[in-house]
């Protein structure tokens, strides 16, 4: 598990808050200064404090202290408050995953702290923008702004920001395959919060060094070593849920390298804290580990206590990725016990929440390329407006000059026109690439929903071939039977339907040269059209490489291209 900070705030995977006393407490405090204050920039200031309280415990409360506080200060012309107000509403965004906001709320800010020459505020902003880009898995960007805020600081000489900043990085490397790499900024952020006698820091690089090792290089001494050295820190900083973590990580190390003997010590330690936590999602994850221990080593009965311990309080949360694997551990259970129907059930509950994250998997893909997509949209309209207000200048220049400056201007007129014109043409090709993109990624997620189809079928047979009762055997190789038969049409259909709301006319302009094309070869076309190899084609229809390679062969002799230099992908774009 490799975290990343951002700003002073460290980012966990499976974050569940649990509200403090000092929380509370400090919450509480604020909220009767706040009933108390009577100047603008003391107002805003306690809400700026009461929306980071809220941060973990209740996102959408702290996004509404960030905006009541941004009101105030836009109200009173407060500057300054008003980019602290945006830089808190950023991070709030960034909480529950709006991070069309929360780019909106970054650049917002980083803009006015440039107008104002604030470049501490320009750095928290970059912050936002550059996790913004690494949880959209654009780690290029998201290196862009730590390097400039590594800079920064460097300047300053923040030797605590200068380390976070480089861990920031490492995880940036590490995100793009580049370990070596990774790691060595990891390092350099370790060695300087070792340097600032800075626990927080060091326990947590010693965290993510050993991650790379455990989860990259599949090399569990090492990362053993590192987890140890993190726990070890932590009993001074005496947090609960990262021991927790820590016990598990050091718990999975072992398992791999088959010291049994230690595993369940770890795994029941690190239960005990998250169940003491009421951190659900954590407890769920370690009673699959612990039921996956005794499954190993053939203890079915408490292997099937933990697995479905972890599956009702997967499902009760709605944890979509626990609830698969959970259910896998129970359906492989079920199947030692030789209990097929009840291996089945869960074979089904299984691929169920496979399903849901792929489809989860792909709305966040097209999510990505939205986001893209919008941002070059709206750039390409600033570039527009900057250049409109730049003609308007010369328009009023122009207008107080003599005849021969009135010629200059309507030639720069036609100019801007045709400068304009391209802008939009561009920005139209933009948008049909947006779409192709996106049709790409419904062919990626059919292709997988094939794949689970398939999967499941192989299931049912091998579950058919255990079944003790004829009627069992018989009910499951019908529901083999009508998967199978479904899967292709439905497949294909739901393809040609979306093909054709993408590209428009297409099928009707190339059946009104070439009338004698079959349906098949209609569908040939399309998959080309979108500059598919005859392997992705195999994948998707389930036919043999060397069947759409003659497939091809056939096709590009009625659409009469003899010409071998001629492309037959090229060729049909053009239609």
């Amino acid at each position: 598990m490799i975290n990343r900070t951002f700003i002073s705030l460290i980012f966990l995977m499976g974050f569940v808050s649990i509200a403090s006393p000092q929380h509370n407490q400090k919450f509480d405090s604020l909220s009767k200064a706040l009933l108390t204050a009577k100047l603008p920039t003391e107002k805003v200031k306690l809400l700026i404090g009461l929306s980071k309280e809220e941060e973990g415990s209740d996102p959408t409360k702290s996004i509404q202290y960030a905006l009541n506080a941004l009101n105030i200060s836009e109200k009173h012309n407060l500057d300054n408050e008003t980019i602290l107000s945006l830089i808190q509403l950023g991070n709030s965004y960034i909480r529950i995953s709006d991070y069309q906001k929360a780019f909106e709320t970054a650049e917002r800010a980083i803009e006015l702290a440039g107008d104002q020459n604030k470049q501490e505020e320009m750095a928290k902003a970059r912050a936002i923008m550059a996790l913004i880009y690494y949880e959209l898995g654009d780690y290029e960007k998201s290196a862009k702004y730590d390097f400039e805020n590594l800079k920064y600081y460097e300047v300053i000489n923040n030797q605590k920001q200068i380390g976070l900043s480089l861990g920031n990085i490492g995880i940036d490397f590490i995100s793009q395959n580049n370990y070596q790499k990774g790691l060595e900024y990891l390092k350099k952020s370790f060695e300087i919060a070792k340097n600032n006698r800075d626990l927080h820091g060091m326990a947590y690089q010693y965290n993510n060094i050993a991650g790379v090792y455990s989860e990259y290089y599949r090399d569990y001494k090492i990362a053993l070593g590192y987890y140890k050295e993190a726990l070890k820190i932590n009993s001074e900083l005496n947090d609960s849920r990262q021991k927790g973590i820590y016990l598990m990580n050091i718990g999975n190390c072992f398992y791999k390298l088959k010291t049994t003997d230690s595993v369940l010590k770890y795994y029941e330690n690190a239960s005990g804290i998250f169940r003491g936590l009421n951190n659900h999602y954590l407890l769920s994850e370690c009673q699959t580990l612990i039921g996956e221990y005794y499954y190993h080593i053939n203890n079915l009965e408490k292997s099937l206590l933990y697995a479905d311990s972890a599956l009702i309080t997967s499902i009760n949360n709605d944890f979509k990725e626990k609830i698969k694997v959970s259910a896998g551990l129970l359906h492989k259970i079920h199947l030692s016990r030789n209990d097929t129907l009840k291996a089945y059930r869960f074979a089904m509950i299984e691929n169920q929440a496979k399903d849901s994250l792929v489809e989860k998997q792909n709305r966040q893909e097209v999510y990505k390329l939205e986001f893209q997509y919008n941002y070059e949209k709206q750039d390409k309209a600033r570039q527009i407006a900057r250049q409109r207000k730049e003609n308007l200048m010369i328009i009023i220049i122009l207008s107080l000059a003599s005849g021969l400056i009135i010629i200059v201007l309507l030639f720069s007129r036609n100019r801007i026109k045709s400068k304009n014109v391209l802008l939009e043409k561009e920005s139209i090709e933009k948008e049909l690439h947006f779409k192709n993109k996106e049709l790409t990624i419904n062919l990626i997620s059919l292709i997988r929903k094939n794949e689970m189809l398939s999967d499941i079928s192989n299931k049912l047979i091998n579950i058919g071939k255990s079944a003790k009762n004829e009627e069992t055997k018989e009910a499951i190789n019908k529901i083999t039977r009508e998967v199978r038969n479904s899967a292709d049409d439905k497949m294909l259909k739901e393809f040609s339907i979306r093909f054709q709301e993408v590209h428009t006319g297409f099928y009707e302009s190339l059946l009104k040269k070439f009338p004698d094309l079959t349906q098949n070869e209609l569908k040939l076309c399309a998959f080309l059209r979108l500059n598919m190899s005859s392997k992705d084609i195999s994948e998707l229809t389930g036919q043999r490489i060397l069947t759409i390679d003659h497939a091809r062969y056939r096709l590009r002799k009625k659409l009469g291209i003899s010409n071998l230099e001629v492309n037959l992908v090229a060729f049909l774009s053009q239609i």
